[in-house]
């Protein structure tokens, strides 16, 4: 995915970007059917890394065609829809699996994937044509580059500077969550699951706030508040730690609800200002970016984790620091904020 969101935001914003959305499920689901016959550990390895490169087409394609179907009133609302619909599928769609599972053999579960891929790739057809931004101002009008729109709109770096810093914090409550559900709340992948579905619950509170509420606030003030929030999540772990079983148990759930709920929020919002900073005829590019720094942010953190914990601090000093961090990140984030001009609203496309 660190390879291919560059690369498929720069196709976003070259060709239709409903025939994107179509192949990148059609492509996905063709890997996916190498995967049900596959035998070989090598070949199964290249199918999932070129399942998650097709996959990686989506979200640009996605993102950049959302200003095209609805106003720009509207992208909080549509945005917090699209994450309502993650919401439930987090937490039913796992259900679901294992329910599966328990039926089928898991190549045949495999199938249904294949399936569904089809399924949406039919849905997707309906669409109107969404033809780039690039495509009705044409090629002899000179086009801004990524580079220059950075520095012309500070805020749009201040967006990807904070994704990538909050994406390396909190990553490390995803790598050791399940150690802590093991040893500290002596809790089995049941618990795990459910501590999963609450993060999932969180989520869709928080979009179906976002998708109800009549007045809608500065996209920032959302992002700052569910930053905030995302910090309970490290915190209820740290605070789990000096507490009796059941108390740990209850104060890690809440927190997951709490956590889930500021996920949900900044996520619906960062995606909202990205839509809204960025040039329109760069909106493709500037979107596989974003979802390449979330990456980088996420290999960066699996990549030095295992050097802090437990070779230097234990895993509750860590969870500790990762909450300092993440108010250092929003203290940072409103500085940064008061000292840059908010841009002017971009023209209707």
């Amino acid at each position: 995915m660190l390879i291919a969101s560059p690369i498929a935001g720069w196709l976003c914003d070259r060709f239709d970007r409903r025939r994107l959305l179509i192949a990148s499920e059609l492509l996905s689901g063709a890997a996916v059917i190498g995967l049900v016959f596959a035998r070989d550990l090598a070949l199964i390895y290249t199918l999932l890394a070129l399942e998650s490169g097709f996959r990686a087409l989506m979200a640009p394609a996605r993102q950049s065609a959302l200003p095209q179907i609805v106003s720009a009133a509207e992208l909080p609302r549509a945005n917090a829809l699209l994450q309502q619909l993650e919401g439930v599928l987090k937490i039913g769609a796992p259900l679901a699996a294992g329910a599966l599972l328990t039926v089928l053999p898991p190549h045949q579960a495999m199938l249904l994937d294949v399936v569904s891929y089809v399924l949406s790739a039919f849905a997707l057809m309906l669409l109107p044509a969404l033809l780039p931004a690039r495509a009705t101002v044409g090629d002899s009008v000179r086009q801004p580059r990524v580079v220059g729109s950075l520095r012309a709109t500070p805020r749009l770096l201040i967006l990807f500077v904070l994704i990538f810093c909050t994406t390396w914090i909190i990553m490390g409550f995803d790598v050791l969550a399940s150690l802590v559900v093991r040893d500290t709340l002596r809790g089995d992948e049941r618990f795990f699951g459910m501590l999963i579905s609450m993060v999932g619950l969180g989520t869709l509170a928080s979009s179906a706030l976002v998708l109800l509420r009549k007045q809608q606030p500065d996209p920032w003030r959302d992002v700052v508040v569910g930053v905030l929030l995302l910090g309970a999540l490290p915190a209820a772990m740290a605070a789990s730690a000096g507490v009796d079983l059941a108390a740990a148990r209850l104060i890690v759930a809440l927190g997951c609800v709490v956590g889930g709920f500021g996920t949900g929020l900044a996520v619906v919002q960062i995606g909202t200002l990205l839509q809204r900073l960025a040039p329109p005829t760069l909106l493709g590019q500037f979107s596989g970016l974003f979802h390449a720094t979330a990456v980088g942010g996420q290999l960066v953190a699996l990549l030095t984790l295992p050097l802090i914990v437990p070779a230097l601090i234990s895993a509750t000093s860590y969870f500790s620091a990762m909450g300092v961090a993440l108010v250092v990140v929003v203290g940072a984030t409103l500085v940064l904020l008061g000292v840059t001009r908010a841009p002017a609203p971009l023209a209707a496309a």
